[in-house]
């Protein structure tokens, strides 16, 4: 499709691309109010060192080194498939990431929930949230760790509140106007090359009527001559058959 062509056939049915913009807009309205935002929240979890690794009367903060790979332990642990299956329990629906908190060296987990509802949201993140430091103990108690040799949690951070993420809508409608455009435009394209070769076909047909009405107006003998050869060939077909009966 040459872009000249395209746009005059914009240009001679801009009333079909009127009504496919317009068809557009209803067709992208249409799509953002089917899709339902999403609720998002998050929360952190601080690993802590040992009572023993801290010592009487130290500061745990500075006892953070090397908790990553405890830290890391847990997270793989939420993405097990009872992990998941419990927090689907809870929450059916919402979509909880748990994962290592990139933006800081230290051992803090990030948990990430996404959910339809901003009640479901936080009662994922709560859920997961006071279930960190019931975990970590489970996984102690299965090394045989014992009283202040073993780790501890602590949350550095939990929303309150849900935050609206209204990128499903905006995806929906931005593409429900794409394909609306192309639509309207490959429609606009398709009819007026349907009326184009249909009037030039009526063109050729009636230049055609025309120029057979102009031969016989330029010769009005020839059906008179057209007759005189037809009686002309019939004298002749009689005259043979009298010589035939002749020699018969």
């Amino acid at each position: 499709m040459v872009l000249s062509e395209f746009v005059g056939a914009i240009r001679r049915r801009w009333y079909l691309a009127v009504v496919g913009i317009l068809l557009t807009g209803v067709l992208g309205w249409s799509a953002s109010a089917f899709v339902a935002p999403t609720y998002t929240a998050r929360g952190l979890v601080l690993m802590l060192p040992s009572k023993n690794a801290v010592g009487p009367g130290g500061n745990p903060f500075l006892g953070l080194g090397g908790l990553d790979l405890p830290a890391r332990v847990v997270v793989a642990y939420y993405t097990s498939a009872p992990a998941q299956e419990a927090i689907a329990e809870v929450t059916p629906g919402a979509a909880v990431t748990v994962s290592m908190e990139e933006s800081t060296r230290g051992p803090v987990i990030a948990i990430d929930v996404s959910a339809d509802s901003e009640a479901n949201a936080i009662e994922a993140l709560d859920f997961v949230a006071d279930s960190i430091p019931e975990t970590l103990g489970r996984l102690q108690d299965e090394v045989n760790a014992k009283g202040n040799a073993r780790l501890r949690s602590r949350t550095l951070a939990l929303d309150e509140t849900a935050a609206i993420d209204g990128s499903g809508p905006l995806r929906a409608r931005i593409m429900a106007v794409v394909l609306g455009l192309a639509m309207t435009a490959v429609l606009v394209y398709a009819i007026d090359g349907i009326v184009l070769r249909r009037r030039l076909a009526r063109e050729e047909r009636a230049a055609s009527l025309a120029a057979q009405d102009a031969a016989y107006d330029d010769d009005p003998d020839q059906d008179d001559q057209y007759g005189q050869y037809a009686q002309d060939d019939r004298g002749d077909r009689g005259d043979d058959h009298v010589v035939q009966r002749l020699h018969g």
